[in-house]
């Protein structure tokens, strides 16, 4: 099975890699509409008191209140009258207000992307071709984005639409808010031997966000037509026989009472007529007796009280905690919870890695492997143009600095293809004109350069296999010291190196690599503990993490 290319994915957006013009952009942004994900329609404070009725103690009341009516004790119908009524604004006001919170933080963080697109006809010279307007990077608001535009992307860019890839450069991709994964994901343009059926490694996803490197990406979908909006509607649009199996327990709890008084309530009348006409010879002369011990089985002032808690609860959270409820009974869901299912990514967990061990080629801690490592993403960093810095090499310059005696040469930034970075350098104590290659990578790729037995070359891997098990991330550092190369391009100082020059290494060890945890998250989960709740965690990495 063989997707779309590039080229036809262009041609079926009418656009190219000059992107579009302003005036088919704003012409698409008319049809397509602006590229905001969908969000719920705004309930009106009215609806939302009306809603309220729906509650089964307040319908309790507002049904006695018109039997009241119906047998002319005013007294009685205006006290349950007020009661509804304040219950109702009290939850209709509650609830308008987090969502308006809601929407203000929502606006309070605007998106932009790096957008090129050509000018219109009456912005350019009168005598310049149509194909020919000189294409010209703008800042732009993420929501007047349309399919067809070419988009750049660089790090710490946030994606902001549904995209393929049409040049990279070390792309590396967070998708965690779509997959969980702490782990970066290697973008690449569409080759003849990708298949999109097996993988998204040409796609960029709308919500991800850009660790590493950078490239140019044309919009493929806005709105509500990426997959981050599909993925919320699905989360959230649950059918309406699943969503009642997926009742709350205080919604259960107040269901099950409200009914059983209801019960009580249709079967005391009659039996009190009854009684009244067998044993008084009365019949519906006792019809306000029986309407008022059906009142007096209901208790009033609970959906009140019960509101004015919630309400309080909310209030305080937002103060004290900057927590927004946007509904009251989810906060007795919070008190009633007995299980805590949990994502490790990003929760427990801060999403980015951390030096766990470096080790030597018998599997003992050794420092040679990370401080070979440091000075290969130092360099890297300093030389590659341009630079592409990643989180693991984040995490290994974060260790103490054992570089600086060193000399930069060259550098190879990490290839995606072949899973390797390789810093060039002098290092005290070596002869005149000799170099150091410096070569870390996926532990796969840097064995093969190695000169091993098969036999080494296997236990070796078979170590590296046993920490990755663990759910670490594991990288191999490797050396080899070489003559500065003759008669290359370059200056005499800074001679050229390429991939070829890489082999022979000798293997100095691995660096692992462990998620770093929250800070936040011991003292959460022994407060979750000591007040009985038992936490889940919901992760796809190996069960020893």
């Amino acid at each position: 099975m063989s997707g779309p290319t590039t080229l036809q994915v262009l041609r079926s957006l009418e656009t190219g890699p000059r992107g579009l013009t302003e005036e088919e952009a704003a012409a698409r942004l008319a049809r397509h509409g602006p590229n905001v994900p969908p969000v719920p329609r705004t309930v009106s404070w009215r609806r939302r008191f009306v809603r309220g009725l729906r509650d089964p103690f307040t319908a309790v009341l507002f049904c006695l209140g018109i039997v009241s009516a119906g047998t002319a004790a005013w007294g009685t119908t205006c006290v349950i009258t007020v009661l509804v009524a304040v219950s109702c604004a009290l939850r209709a006001t509650g609830e308008h207000r987090a969502d308006r919170a809601m929407a203000a933080l929502r606006d309070l963080v605007p998106t932009t992307a790096t957008v090129v697109r050509r000018p219109a006809p009456d912005e350019r010279e009168p005598s310049a071709p149509r194909e020919r307007a000189v294409p010209a990077p703008r800042e732009l608001p993420a929501e007047e984005l349309v399919p067809g535009d070419i988009i750049r992307l660089a790090p710490g860019d946030v994606i902001p639409a549904d995209g393929q890839v049409l040049t990279a450069t070390g792309l590396s991709v967070d998708e965690a808010p779509l997959t969980g994964e702490s782990s970066p994901t290697t973008k690449e343009p569409w080759t003849p031997t990708t298949d999109p059926g097996e993988g998204t490694e040409h796609l960029c996803f709308q919500g991800s966000s850009v660790t590493a490197g950078g490239g140019t990406a044309v919009v493929t979908a806005t709105g509500r037509h990426t997959r981050f909006a599909s993925t919320t509607h699905e989360a959230s649009g649950v059918p309406g026989g699943e969503r009642a199996a997926r009742a709350r327990a205080f919604d259960r709890s107040v269901h099950g009472i409200s009914w059983t008084l209801v019960r009580f309530m249709l079967l005391t009348p009659p039996l009190v007529l009854v009684a009244n006409a067998a044993l008084r010879d009365r019949g519906l002369e006792t019809l306000p007796f029986a309407v008022a011990v059906a009142v007096g089985l209901t208790p009033e002032m609970l959906p009140v009280v019960v509101t004015m808690c919630l309400a309080r609860g909310a209030a305080h959270l937002a103060r004290a905690h900057g927590v927004i409820v946007r509904r009251l009974p989810a906060l007795h869901d919070l008190g009633a919870m007995d299980v805590l299912c949990v994502d490790k990514t990003g929760t427990l967990t801060q999403g980015r890695p951390v030096v766990d061990r470096s080790l030597d080629t018998a599997g003992r801690d050794a420092p040679e492997a990370l401080d070979w490592a440091a000075v290969n993403a130092w360099w890297t960093l300093r030389l590659a143009d341009p630079p592409a810095p990643d989180a693991l090499d984040e995490a290994i310059l974060t260790t103490p600095e054992h570089y600086e005696g060193y000399e930069g040469i060259a550098a190879l930034p990490f290839d995606p293809v072949r899973r390797l970075a390789t810093a060039v350098v002098t290092r005290p104590g070596a002869g005149l004109g000799v170099h150091t290659l410096v070569v870390k990578g996926a532990v796969e790729n840097v064995l093969e350069l190695c000169a091993l037995p098969a036999e080494e070359r296997t236990r070796l891997q078979a170590l590296a296999s046993h920490h990755a098990a663990k759910g670490l991330r594991v990288l191999a550092v490797a050396t080899a010291d070489r003559d500065r190369p003759a008669r290359r391009r370059g200056t005499a100082s800074h001679p050229t190196w390429s991939p070829s020059d890489i082999h022979g290494l000798t293997l100095v060890g691995f660096v692992t690599f462990r998620d770093a945890p929250d800070p936040a998250a011991g003292p959460a989960l022994r407060a979750l503990a000591d007040r009985g709740v038992t936490v889940k965690i919901l992760t796809g990495d190996h069960p020893g993490t």
